[in-house]
């Protein structure tokens, strides 16, 4: 092979990884954005902001970001957590219903 057939074949080699690469990474899932974010809401003043809607979630205003910040991070800690126990309670509170739904039919339509 000529040396100048070999530094193409090299060149298009590396043009065939760049493009894999970056096939790779246009299919790759975007990163997930925080829940809530901090806005300045005046002089050294500051309130969390749900992202979505837009609305204030912050009770009263926070003064320095510092603290804002972490008033951010303890609600992204505290919401979003669906856990197991929160399932079990809700399908017990459904099933109570139904069977106190379905006593009330069983009551009034045995006296009919």
């Amino acid at each position: 092979m000529t040396p100048r057939l070999s530094e193409r074949i090299s060149n298009l080699e590396g043009l065939r990884k760049l493009a894999r690469k970056a096939t790779a990474e246009f299919y790759q899932k975007p990163g997930v954005t925080d829940r809530f974010k901090v806005k300045a809401s005046g002089f050294n003043c500051f309130e969390v902001v749900e992202r979505e809607t837009g609305k204030v979630v912050s009770s009263t205003p926070c003064f320095g970001y510092g603290n804002a910040y972490r008033q951010r991070e303890e609600l992204e800690a505290s919401t979003g957590k669906f856990n197991v126990k929160q399932f079990g309670r809700f399908l017990r509170g459904c099933a109570l219903r139904i069977s106190l739904i379905l006593a009330v039919f069983a009551f009034f339509g045995s006296h009919i």
